[in-house]
């Protein structure tokens, strides 16, 4: 254990054009140790209370997961601290989380012990709290709409450049990946963990490649326009590696969450990464780049050269418009947190935190024995 513990970022869920889509079963194993499932509604303080638990932990010098909140940039979702296998969980809507195992792994804290709900119920803030939650859920629900919109001129964008992509070039680059990273097969079954590295948030798109990647000793910087195979080159990649046993973390697109973006093997120190907006990785000396447009036959698409402009002024248009109603939902979701926060106890909240701390620094110790 180093003097100060490290922190690795992720998302754990992203809002995409099928809505939100949630990777938290793969923030904590559903047989962890222990996951602390936080619940209560806005400006209760759960982001806050995982934030004051992770920073105490690190300065004992334990790392620490932070897995971000994609509709609010300065919120966390969940925290994870593998020493002790112990996650805390955000167990509200939109990524309802429920205890799967009551007792014996999950417990629930729900911080809503520790409002005033007569305070809560009185006409003016009952009335403020109903329609805030309805226009957040309005405001969402529209940018959704946006999202839908902006993949639809992408999945345009993207034909223009299939129709004229050598399939072949594109699987003889994934076999060559494949032999370059993946080639030896280990007798051990291999393991996929799931995230997202990035996000389109109401300030724009939010990435942690750099944190994630910078420090892998191999790179692989996959560029190239939409439909020029860049996601059936990490598919393949992904798909080998884990049937040739390795531990992988595979990190999903945003605007198709089934596709893998990127991937991470640490036993390698490798990474694959797939350089698109809104996950732009400026590759480094050294990294090896993969430019997938050579695929392409630029004859033949360069009849489609104004189709192509449309498509992708239509898709940053409609881009444009989600970041917009995303930003509005944050406006009335910070309103919201103002109807809740003169009415909690927070001082019961910190002592409710701190006994918190002292089972996770327990259940460590407990582990570290075992071990």
């Amino acid at each position: 254990m180093s003097s100060h513990g490290e922190i690795t970022h992720y998302m754990p869920g992203a809002n995409t054009p099928q809505g939100f889509y949630s990777l938290y079963d793969h923030i904590a194993r559903v047989d962890a140790n222990k996951i602390f499932v936080l619940k209560g509604g806005p400006g209760v303080g759960k982001s806050t209370f995982m934030k004051a638990i992770a920073r105490e932990l690190l300065d004992r010098g334990y790392d620490v997961e932070y897995h971000h909140c994609s509709a609010d940039n300065n919120s966390i979702d969940a925290i994870y601290i593998p020493a002790g296998d112990i996650a805390l969980v955000d167990g509200t809507s939109p990524h309802v989380v429920d205890p799967k195992n009551p007792g014996a792994v999950d417990e629930i804290i729900h911080l809503g012990d520790y409002w005033n709900e007569e305070a809560l119920r009185e006409p003016a803030t009952r009335t403020a709290i109903l329609r805030l939650t309805r226009a957040c859920t309005f405001r969402f629900k529209r940018a959704n709409d946006a999202l839908r919109a902006a993949k639809a001129y992408l999945d345009e964008w993207s034909a223009y450049y299939a129709e004229h992509l050598d399939q072949a070039a594109v699987a003889s680059a994934g076999e060559d990946l494949i032999e370059a990273t993946v080639a030896r097969r280990l007798a051990k079954k291999g393991s996929a963990r799931r995230h997202f590295a990035s996000a389109i948030t109401y300030d724009g798109a939010k990435s942690w490649l750099a944190s994630l990647f910078d420090g892998c000793a191999r790179r692989y910087v996959i560029q190239g326009p939409p439909g020029t195979g860049k996601a059936a080159i990490l598919g393949r990649l992904a798909e080998t590696a884990l049937a040739r046993g390795y531990a992988l973390e595979v990190f999903h697109c945003p605007m198709f969450p089934e596709r893998v973006d990127h991937l991470l093997i640490r036993d390698l120190n490798l990474g694959v990464i797939t350089d698109f907006w809104p996950h732009e990785y400026v590759p480094k000396p050294g990294d090896r780049v993969i430019d997938t447009g050579t695929f392409v036959d630029q004859a033949g698409v360069s009849g489609y050269a104004a189709d192509i402009a449309a498509a992708e002024e239509g898709y940053q248009a409609a881009i444009a418009r989600e970041i917009y109603q995303l930003g509005q939902a944050k406006q009335n979701h910070d309103e919201l947190e103002r109807c809740y926060i003169p009415h909690m106890d927070f001082v019961g909240v910190e002592a409710r935190r701190l006994r918190t701390l002292e089972r996770i620094l327990g259940l460590i110790a407990e582990r570290q024995v075992q071990v």
